[in-house]
């Protein structure tokens, strides 16, 4: 029953992928790109891109809950560290909000610390697994909605992105933190699953208060409105 509803997750994230891209190619705007060939600011439709990410972030999910093996692990680990230290140098530069953007150094820090310890775990007890040192395309996409959005949505995809990002990974730290089959990348995971909670439980606050800050720049818009008719 449970690989049913799995499956039929990543069936419909599928068909939320093939709307949104199909959206997106409708627009009659062509996205510009960077001299790096990378989205430029601004050129990413928000709506497109949060369903976009939200796919991302369930086929996160089942990855994550179906990664078992070592290899598996180790793969995810490091794909998940680029991709934070990436997006979390995005949030230093673009994020209005000094608590985002204090997250993101946060991530950049703490991500690139995990990485430096799984390599040396694996030099001395896995050393025939090596740690991928390329996104893959699920992450990629991720950063390029990053890049491409608006100043003034920035913050709310970095943060989407956060959460879905780090449900991902406390998933898989717990999983083969209880059925790993190597004791010492099983302890590293142990290890970090408190620290992935904490960053979790972090960007839920800041995002709460971002929608509070939201709900009341509304109210008082329409407020002043009222009173001005």
């Amino acid at each position: 029953m449970h690989s049913k509803i799995l499956f039929g997750t990543a069936a419909m994230a599928g068909l939320m992928v093939l709307a949104a891209c199909n959206q997106e190619t409708a627009s009659n705007t062509p996205p510009a790109q960077t001299a790096q060939n990378e989205p430029a600011p601004g050129t990413k439709n928000d709506t497109v891109s949060a369903v976009k990410d939200a796919v991302a972030g369930a086929v996160g999910t089942i990855s994550a809950e179906l990664t078992t093996s070592t290899k598996g692990f180790v793969d995810e680990a490091a794909l998940t560290d680029m991709y934070e230290v990436q997006a979390g140098q995005l949030a230093t530069m673009r994020a209005k909000a000094m608590d985002v953007k204090n997250f993101g150094q946060k991530m950049a820090d703490d991500h690139t610390k995990s990485t430096s310890e799984l390599k040396g775990i694996l030099i001395k007890s896995a050393p025939n697994f090596m740690p991928p040192t390329q996104l893959d395309a699920r992450r990629e996409g991720l950063l390029n909605d990053l890049k491409g959005a608006k100043d003034e949505d920035f913050e709310g995809r970095y943060i989407a992105q956060a959460i879905n990002a780090h449900n991902e990974a406390l998933i898989l730290m717990r999983g083969y933190a209880k059925d790993g089959d190597n004791p010492d990348i099983k302890d590293f995971a142990a290890k970090v699953q408190p620290v992935v909670q904490m960053h979790l439980d972090m960007i839920n606050d800041i995002d709460r208060a971002h929608r509070a800050r939201d709900a009341q720049a509304r109210n008082n818009s329409g407020n002043n409105n009222t009173k001005t008719r």
